[in-house]
């Protein structure tokens, strides 16, 4: 990912070769210097015209050392005048190195010397001619013996091969080995000397130069900057630091508003840094490049579009055929990359735009030097992944960790799969502005996903260690929670719990699905409800704050329903009181609780008043197949095969109700269809039965209400029958509250 920096520097290369060779010639014209020489040049202040002592024509002067010709000069007319002073026509002096065939030439139109100011001044058409190839020209040059320093402040253009250059004014110090080109420098290399097939011209300018060259330093100052074609590189200060042994260069260093730039045909982008520094190997290949100080680098090529900034970039750079390509990139200090589809590859038009930030990224490349292979990135890593497209399902997936770690594709630097650790944390974040979507997170310690090479998408993603998910009111925990894109489920695995602000789920695997806002529970399932509150009222027991618990095999939740649905074997229970069925459904926004397939309830908690006006706590049992209870009436419906128990009352009807009060404590009861009332003494029938909680009684009415007593052998029948269970007594009323006919048959024994 991070290979758009120090691509760039890559194609900038070349600028720095033209330093390589402008530190090579100012090493040979600083050499030339060194050998023995006559006086340098200078332009002298003029001075009245001492008495003429002699007049030389064709003067020759040579100087050996051990029968070693050190220094010749040459002049067609030498006039010398009695205070000392000689000056010189079409002057020629030439001052021979150590080694065989080094030396140094100086010519010019006129020539002078004072012998005790061991000041040489040339002028007029001054050229200096190096046998290591250099030719330097301008108009006059001084030459200080005493301080050996050679000066001019004339302009001063030279070249050297295939390099070529120009000032306003120098100074060379021959004791210090320094150099100072002091004006308008401009430094032209035609070809560029590592590449032996040539190149585009390269050319630096700058507002002065410095070669040290015992530092082995080369310095180019004052707003410098070098161009070779469409590229071209800026800083404050352009420093060369050449290998002392080789004297090649060993490191080119930018400082102070540091800029490179590439506008070329498919190959445009920029660099700024504070500095810039390009590290080389003996053989010249660039080995190392390194921007530091809010480093910034845009590549727009349309096959490997990218940005990135970062406190520190360091790219690596290994010898590829006959080139160099990159080979990783490290940055460190806070880095943002930002990584565009190129044109071409998967759906460029949709697919997504991928950011990457932490503290410090690690990326290596393919042997093309441009397709990222792998990235690592460490120190509060955050990966963001922005669909282009905003639709009604798109969200925004930003992916945290301590450290991770993602794989590329083949080319176009598309993502195929990374993993993170240490706090991991994925967040889904819906796009389309005032959406009811909720934000989704899922988190844990570690964390692996798959992404689409096409649209770089997410596609799967797997949390685990004590995975948590979220999704709104919905939050989950597990060993492992893993998103599914396709079917928008997250698979909660290894004991996962659920919750929201109503109750809390168990089972042996959850499924949460994105879009409709539904789980399922599968496997030993319980759900516990916090409150009877808490259901909204839905649920038929009487203590307002205990918890209810509700096991199933299985379970689905619609939790923006706020109801829940469960299959297999579903008990739900308060305390002593319970609903049993093989399904059961609990809506809270309907205030409603339906149980079905061989139903039952009990409910413990029910007083009855027996003999000699004592009260007991007598449990009612109730089985149906169909039990529904609804909250705004408190009252529960049983219908299909009804049988209901109380001790050792019992009553069977096709359809029963079941009516409380506000504490959801019963108040009445009542039966039809077929009702049947059987107690161990006695049995009665009706169409209808109601039994009243208040006065213990039980109300029969219907054309066949009839109670038999199986102890007297007696029957009694009635259109309305009314038995006071506290006295044993039977009673027969009229529709209209009157006493009616009653007709009661005994069986005689025999």
């Amino acid at each position: 990912m991070f290979k758009e920096k120090l691509t760039v520097i890559g194609r900038v290369l070349s600028l720095t070769l033209l330093v390589v060779t402008i530190g090579l010639i100012i090493t040979a014209f600083i050499r030339a210097r060194r050998q023995p020489r006559p006086p340098g040049p200078v332009r002298s202040e003029s001075k009245l015209k001492a008495n003429v002592t002699a007049i030389t024509e064709g003067y020759k002067y040579i100087r050996t050392e051990k029968g070693r010709e050190t220094v010749r000069l040459l002049a067609v007319r030498d006039v010398a005048y009695e205070d000392g002073r000689h000056e010189m026509e079409k002057v020629d002096l030439t001052a021979f190195g150590k080694d065989p065939g080094k030396s140094i030439r100086i010519v010019s139109d006129h020539g002078s010397w004072v012998s005790d100011q061991n000041v040489v001044t040339f002028e007029g058409n001054v050229k200096v001619i190096s046998s290591d190839g250099l030719e330097v020209s301008t108009p006059a040059l001084k030459y200080d013996q005493l301080n050996e320093v050679a000066s001019t402040e004339s302009a001063v253009a030279f070249k050297q091969a295939d390099l070529s250059g120009s000032s306003v004014g120098a100074q060379l110090y021959a004791k210090t080995r320094n150099l100072a080109l002091l004006n308008n420098v401009r430094l032209v290399s035609t070809r560029l000397s590592a590449d032996p097939k040539g190149g585009l011209p390269v050319e630096i300018r700058s507002g002065k130069a410095d070669y040290a060259e015992l530092d082995g330093v080369v310095r180019f100052s004052g707003n410098a900057y070098a161009v070779q074609g469409g590229k071209s590189a800026r800083a404050d200060l352009i420093t060369g630091v050449i290998n002392p042994v080789t004297k090649k260069i060993a490191r080119i260093e930018m400082r102070g508003n540091s800029a490179m730039k590439s506008d070329e045909e498919g190959r445009r982008s920029d660099i700024t840094a504070r500095d810039i520094d390009f590290h080389f190997d003996p053989a010249q290949h660039l080995t190392a490049a390194i921007g530091s100080g809010g480093a910034r680098a845009i590549s727009f090529e349309k096959d490997a579009p990218r940005e990135i900034t970062a406190a520190r970039i360091e790219a690596i750079y290994a010898p590829f055929g006959s080139e160099t390509r990159l080979r990783s990139v490290v940055t460190q200090g806070r880095t943002t990359l930002r990584i565009e589809a190129a044109d071409g590859e998967g759906s460029a038009k949709v697919i997504t735009e991928r950011i990457l930030e932490a503290d410090f990224v690690e990326s290596t490349f393919r042997d093309d030097g441009k397709s990222i292979s792998s990235t690592e990135a460490r120190g509060n890593s955050v990966l963001t992944i922005t669909p282009k497209r905003v639709t009604a399902v798109s969200d925004r997936k930003i992916l945290r960790a301590a450290s991770m770690a993602a794989e590329f594709a083949e080319r176009g630097n598309l993502i195929r799969s990374f993993n993170a650790s240490g706090n991991v944390v994925a967040e889904f974040e819906p796009q389309q502005p005032g959406s009811k979507r909720n934000k989704r997170t899922m988190s844990g310690q570690k964390m692996t996903a798959n992404i689409s090479v096409e649209t770089q998408e997410v596609t799967d993603l797997t949390v685990d260690g004590s995975a948590k998910f979220t999704d709104g009111d919905r939050h989950a925990t597990a060993q492992q929670a893993i998103y599914d894109s396709n079917s928008q489920i997250v698979s909660l695995r290894g004991k996962p719990q659920l919750w929201d602000a109503s109750a809390r789920g168990s089972a042996d695997e959850i499924d949460a699905n994105l879009d409709t806002g539904q789980s399922f529970l599968r496997g030993r399932v319980r759900t516990t409800y916090f409150s009877r509150e808490s259901t909204g009222g839905a649920a038929p027991f009487k203590n307002r704050n205990a918890p209810i618990t509700i096991a199933s095999e299985r379970a689905v939740y619609r939790h923006r329903e706020s109801a829940a649905r469960f299959t297999g074997n579903v008990r739900a229970w308060q305390d002593n009181d319970f609903v049993r069925a093989e399904n059961m459904e609990l809506d809270k926004g309907e205030k409603s609780m339906s149980a079905w397939g061989n139903a039952q309830s009990a409910f413990y908690d029910f007083e009855r008043e027996m003999s000699e006006g004592k009260k007991d706590v007598v449990p009612v049992f109730a089985s149906a197949d169909r039990i529904n209870y609804n909250g705004e009436s408190r009252t529960a419906h049983y219908e299909g095969t009804v049988r209901i128990r109380q001790g050792t009352d019992r009553i069977d009807a096709a359809k029963a109700d079941a009516i409380m009060n506000d504490e959801n404590r019963l108040v009445t009861m009542s039966a039809t269809g077929n009702v049947v009332l059987s107690q161990p003494v006695r049995r009665a029938t009706g169409e209808k039965v109601v039994y009243t909680v208040a006065t213990d009684t039980v109300e029969l009415t219907g054309k066949q209400a009839m109670v038999e007593d199986l102890e007297s052998k007696s029957v009694t029948k009635s259109a309305k029958l009314t038995l006071h269970f506290r006295d044993a007594r039977i009673e027969a009323i009229d529709d209209d509250g009157t006493k009616a006919r009653v007709r009661t048959t005994h069986r005689i024994p025999k």
